[in-house]
């Protein structure tokens, strides 16, 4: 019977070695799943783009991943920034609602 590794290890170089030893492992079986759909938000004739990531999956706990929005660039003005939030919300309202449908 052969035993495969859960993880993977990988050997780490670096350009100064200070006598530590460093291990970086990585399972084998992918934690969860993401999906990620695009949007956009307009504002003062300019238009804004992100991405909504939605994780799939629990952790080892039974919880779930948070869901993030993510800027496509860096020059998006705070107060278009501060919409993550309401963006996520009303992502999760629209499901919520389709599902009750």
């Amino acid at each position: 019977m052969i035993l495969r590794q859960s993880k993977i290890v990988l050997p780490l170089q670096f350009k100064q070695m200070n006598e530590k030893q460093v291990k970086v492992s990585i399972n084998r079986k992918p934690s969860f799943t993401e999906i990620w759909y695009e949007g956009s938000v307009e504002y003062d004739d300019k238009t804004y783009m992100f991405w909504l990531i939605n994780p799939r999956g629990l952790d080892e706990q039974g919880r779930e991943y948070e869901m993030e929005v993510r800027w496509w660039f860096k020059q998006v003005p705070m107060e278009i920034r501060r919409m993550s939030d309401q963006i996520i919300n009303d992502f999760k309202k629209q499901q919520d609602d389709q599902r009750n449908s």
